[in-house]
């Protein structure tokens, strides 16, 4: 239950929050969904590879949709430890400038079949991707809330399988705040889902339970020549700590422009920890035997980051933000009255987001 190339499609380019009919200069741009699409499959893909494609494509948008609104666009890499290689990829953009991506990773000792990992590709581009592609292209017809961000891109993490013990996927949002009027700054929103499903919940006999799972937003991630935000500020964290089974509903932001989301808080807790600078990270931690220690869990967190408008659109490319799931000894048992807990090992993976201004310089 964890949450989960097609044929050339030809639209016409819409701006971004526009509802009135293209003027027959914009309906001459056509948008080839082949040509926004990266697809790489390989026994060992690098984040170099990945990140020639997918500024390349950014390149090639900007170059040909000069009519969409000015706005931040952007794409997401993977950030894998050593003990993992990436296998597959797959980058799109919308003529609306919104953006997604996924990414396959094995353990870096598994031989893996391309075929298999071609297969799984497809099956997302053929599948979520599509959607997300059709609902994109529906909306840009339509009108958009005034309060609501933005969306630059998100990212999706292939399931991470640990056998008889547990497994886990992370989705993560990045938005941008096109309604604020400071002139100064400009506002992003980091909004990220860790979904896990416990082995007993998976097999339906007695085995490992969600115990302990932590995620990191980190603003002040550079990597490289990308460097975070300009003068990067974390302004709003949600939810704060909070203990016992309930569910709230959370939001990041103004009146003016709001990203408002419900989350489930486990029993036991959920606790925020103020790591140093602009990392946040949040333990979820569960009760032995309570319903949702047995069963599949989804956490999202977010957060609100500010930074200097004048550089963050002065043309370089910067990371909004690096989130980290950490599910190390994240699933418990019960062996002999002794609590046991997996895996053991390094088993934590995410993903940053690069952004770049798409317009001339101006306040909107």
């Amino acid at each position: 239950m964890v949450l989960a190339l097609v044929g050339a499609m030809f639209v016409p380019a819409v701006s971004a929050g526009n509802t009135s009919q293209s003027s027959p200069k914009d309906q001459d741009v056509q948008y080839n969904v082949e040509k926004y699409t990266v697809r790489l499959v390989d026994s060992e893909i690098t984040l170099d590879e990945i990140d020639t494609q997918t500024q390349k494509i950014l390149d090639d948008f900007q170059g040909e949709f000069k009519n969409v609104s000015s706005r931040y666009i952007g794409a997401a890499e993977p950030d894998v430890s050593k003990d993992e290689k990436i296998v597959g990829y797959v980058f799109r953009i919308l003529p609306s400038g919104e953006s997604f991506s996924y990414t396959e990773t094995v353990s870096a000792d598994d031989s893996i079949s391309t075929k298999e990992i071609s297969s799984k590709i497809d099956a997302w581009i053929d599948g979520p991707l599509k959607i997300k592609t059709t609902e994109s292209l529906n909306k840009a017809s339509r009108s958009k809330s005034r309060s609501e961000p933005d969306p630059i891109h998100t990212a999706y993490t292939s399931v991470k399988n640990y056998p008889d013990i547990g497994k886990a996927q992370l989705i993560t949002t990045w938005y941008w705040d096109n309604q604020e009027t400071n002139s100064n700054q400009d506002y992003f929103f980091t909004k990220t889902t860790l979904a896990t499903d416990p082995g007993i919940d998976i097999s339906g006999y007695d085995i490992y339970q969600n115990y302990h799972f932590n995620i990191e937003i980190n603003s002040d991630y550079s990597l490289g020549s990308y460097q975070h935000l300009p003068n990067v500020a974390v302004s709003q964290n949600n939810p704060q700590t909070t203990t016992g089974f309930t569910t709230l509903g959370l939001s990041l932001g103004t009146s003016s422009c709001s990203l408002g989301w419900s989350t489930t808080i486990p029993d036991s807790s959920v606790i925020l920890h103020h790591s140093s600078g602009n990392i946040y990270n949040w333990d979820e931690e569960f009760t032995h035997y309570t319903n949702c220690a047995r069963s599949h869990f989804e956490f999202t967190p977010g957060q609100e980051s500010v930074c200097s408008q004048s550089s963050a659109r002065g043309g370089s490319t910067y990371i909004i933000s690096r989130v980290k799931a950490d599910v190390s000894n994240g699933w418990a048992k019960i062996n002999d009255g002794i609590l046991c807990f997996a895996p053991s090992g390094t088993n934590a993976w995410g993903h940053y987001c690069k952004v770049r201004w798409n317009g001339d310089y101006n306040h909107v």
